[in-house]
């Protein structure tokens, strides 16, 4: 083979080696932002409940989403990708963000239609009943002997407009007490399994006193050598978490 061919072979192995190094940096950047986007929402979530059990398995959980992206950032560095699977990273963190937004946007959109629409309406309503109006005071300067006709159909006409007008209010109201009461069902839902699952947390057995770790921690504290009894808790009620270990074995 010449030297040409030789060179040749060489770059073509180059690119391939270097685009399957970007896309995995690529795939387990966007993956580290996934991980990322759960541990906070888990994070969110522990601090809306009670200290107890139910907490200490949230922050269970926060912990192996921890030790997840700690063996991804040890991956990335392993094989070198680390600009790569940052940039990934950072870019799934936007399309999560400019998905959200454009859910809010769109929830607004919706509802600025629904009082568009019932704005309508009532116009619409206002000015038929107008209209109406206009015509009998009309009728009764043309016609003196049919005034008391008239104004009975008159009458009618604007009892008929006002119906209407009190049958889309209606509708309109009537849409936003479902949609008021779905919400709240989905929220006394949503409360009522977070009080079912604190209540199973509680009627559990008992919780191991010594060490007050969680299981994660335990675990991590046997890798790393850790003493848990000289590691100062940050979890709930002074509970041990991986965070604690890992700062415990940098020291």
């Amino acid at each position: 083979m010449t030297d040409q061919g030789q060179n040749l072979q060489q770059q073509m192995q180059q690119q391939a080696t270097q685009s399957a190094q970007n896309f995995y940096g690529e795939s387990i950047g966007s993956l580290k932002s996934q991980v990322q986007e759960y541990r906070s929402q888990l994070e969110q979530y522990s601090q809306q409940l009670p200290e107890g059990d139910a907490q200490a398995q949230i922050q269970e959980m926060v912990d192996s989403y921890i030790e997840l992206e700690n063996s991804i950032d040890q991956a990335a560095q392993d094989q070198g990708v680390e600009d790569a699977m940052n940039q990934a990273a950072q870019q799934t963190q936007q399309q999560i963000q400019q998905t959200a937004q454009g859910a809010a946007q769109q929830a607004q959109d919706t509802a600025g239609q629904a009082v568009g629409q019932a704005q309508d309406a009532v116009g619409g309503a206002t000015q038929q009943a107008q209209d109406t109006a206009g015509q009998v005071t009309d009728q009764v300067g043309q016609a003196a002997q049919g005034v008391q006709d008239t104004a009975g159909q008159a009458a009618g006409q604007a009892q008929q407009a006002a119906g209407q007008a009190t049958d889309q209010a209606g509708q309109v109201a009537g849409q936003a007490q479902q949609a008021a009461g779905q919400a709240a069902q989905q929220g006394q839902q949503a409360a009522g399994q977070a009080a079912q699952q604190a209540g199973g947390d509680q009627q559990g057995g008992q919780q191991q006193q010594q060490p007050n770790a969680t299981q994660a921690a335990e675990q991590k504290a046997q890798e790393l050598g850790v003493d848990l009894s000289q590691v100062q808790g940050s979890g709930a009620q002074g509970r041990i978490t991986v965070r604690d270990v890992i700062s415990a074995a940098n020291q």
